[in-house]
């Protein structure tokens, strides 16, 4: 699209003003209060989305892949046999929302210009470098801080809950994972920007930090598959996108005999591998009762959004973690299936069942075949990958601040890509 612009009497072309604060609400300008307030990524997708229909001069084309259509059919669908199938249907039409909103957002990015990328990128890119700095000693100095601000919490003022939900956990282990995932475009637009490649590592190295301070084993588990893929799509077009377009749809369908041999075996991994997480003992235990559901009806599933409600998950059960006090694990008892198997593909299986995992898998396929598609894709591999490896370990299928964020990364990594001759 060619931008708007108004000619001054010097005879230079500006941008519009109004042009500016259009192409500005979409852009990652928010990234410094997103890693404070991450269920506000809803709110930011709606704002970047209609704002960029009225930049663009354009209305949503519903034209969307037949994979996803069908998805969402079957979600729909799911309510017939779901045991809670009013939840099922609340779900599903909070789904086609969201679908609405890909829409929406797919034909602002596929009408913006060159310069309309550029500019994205570039506050995107400001705003992370500044969200990396205000991270950082939060992290860093936690105990201090906390320390600090705990004279507030003797006080009964009208900032006591917000002060206390907010800020005695500086910052969540969401935060990071915001922080990483939008590092991919915007790390992307550094290297392609001009700039000298110090930068690429200082920033690379800042955000390795960040990632260690907070002990987030998702967010280190993404930030190292995405680079690792995102090296090798560099180096290795052709074969590595063809190893993704292959791998990653099939392992949502194998995910149930690729984490059995994990789930079944907690205790003797755990003894095994040196500072294994304690959170993911846990996970291995939702994991195996997971399995033991999806067993039970394995065609179809329970229905969408009814892993709160799986007979047995509210039960619980004695787990032993380690813990550094003390040379014996403490036990304590966990729910069985804690609001969802924390692991996206196996929801996938426990909720819609086997037709269910085949129909996310074509949509897999479907997006990857058309985002893998040039040699400058790299960090939409990295992305891709770094997004799938912490939806398999941290958050449930349709939670929303999540589907949210990880639209408008995938916008920021299109705005971050070379514009095709």
């Amino acid at each position: 699209m060619v931008l708007a612009v108004r000619i001054n009497q010097s005879g230079i072309a500006t941008l519009a003003k109004k042009d500016v604060a259009l192409l500005t609400l979409q852009s990652f300008v928010y990234l410094p209060a997103l890693i404070f307030f991450t269920k506000g990524t809803v709110m930011v997708l709606t704002v970047a989305t209609v704002c960029g229909l009225i930049y663009v001069r354009s209305l949503p084309r519903f034209r969307l892949a037949k994979a996803w259509t069908i998805m969402f059919m079957f979600c729909a669908v799911s309510s017939f046999w779901s045991i809670t199938p009013y939840q099922s249907m609340e779900r599903t039409a909070k789904f086609s929302l969201f679908l609405v909103l890909l829409v929406g957002l797919s034909q602002v990015v596929s009408r913006w210009s060159a310069e309309d990328r550029r500019r994205l990128s570039e506050l995107g890119l400001k705003a992370w470098w500044i969200t990396l700095a205000v991270m950082l000693p939060l992290l860093f100095f936690k105990s201090e801080i906390r320390a600090a601000i705990a004279p507030i919490f003797l006080s009964d003022g009208p900032m006591y809950i917000f002060i206390k939900v907010n800020l005695w956990t500086p910052i969540s282990n969401n935060g990071v994972i915001v922080l990483v995932l939008t590092a991919f475009p915007l790390l992307g637009h550094l290297l392609v920007s001009g700039r000298p490649k110090k930068y690429f590592f200082i920033s690379l190295v800042g955000l390795f930090a960040a990632v260690v301070a907070s002990q987030s084993s998702s967010a280190f588990l993404g930030l190292v598959a995405g680079l690792a893929v995102w090296f090798f799509y560099d180096r290795y077009v052709r074969v590595t996108a063809k190893v993704l377009i292959v791998s990653l749809p099939l392992a949502i369908i194998a995910m149930p005999v690729l984490v059995h041999p994990l789930a079944t075996n907690p205790e003797p991994i755990a003894r095994a591998i040196p500072n294994f997480p304690n959170s993911f003992i846990h996970r291995l235990l939702i994991w195996d009762f997971t399995l033991e559901r999806i067993a039970e009806r394995p065609l179809l599933g329970w229905g969408l959004d009814t892993s709160r409600a799986i007979p047995g998950g509210s039960d619980k059960r004695p787990i032993h973690y380690v813990v550094p006090w003390s040379d014996k694990p403490i036990t304590h008892p966990d729910e069985n299936l804690p609001l969802h198997p924390h692991n996206a593909a196996l929801q996938i299986w426990l909720e819609l069942g086997f037709v269910g995992a085949i129909v996310a898998m074509l949509a897999v396929w479907s997006l990857l075949r058309t985002q893998l598609v040039s040699s400058g894709s790299g960090p939409m591999a990295g992305y891709i990958v770094c997004a799938m490896a912490i939806y398999c370990v941290a958050f449930g299928l349709m939670q929303s601040w999540w589907l949210a964020l990880l639209l408008l990364t995938w916008a920021a990594v299109k705005a971050s890509e070379p514009v095709k001759n």
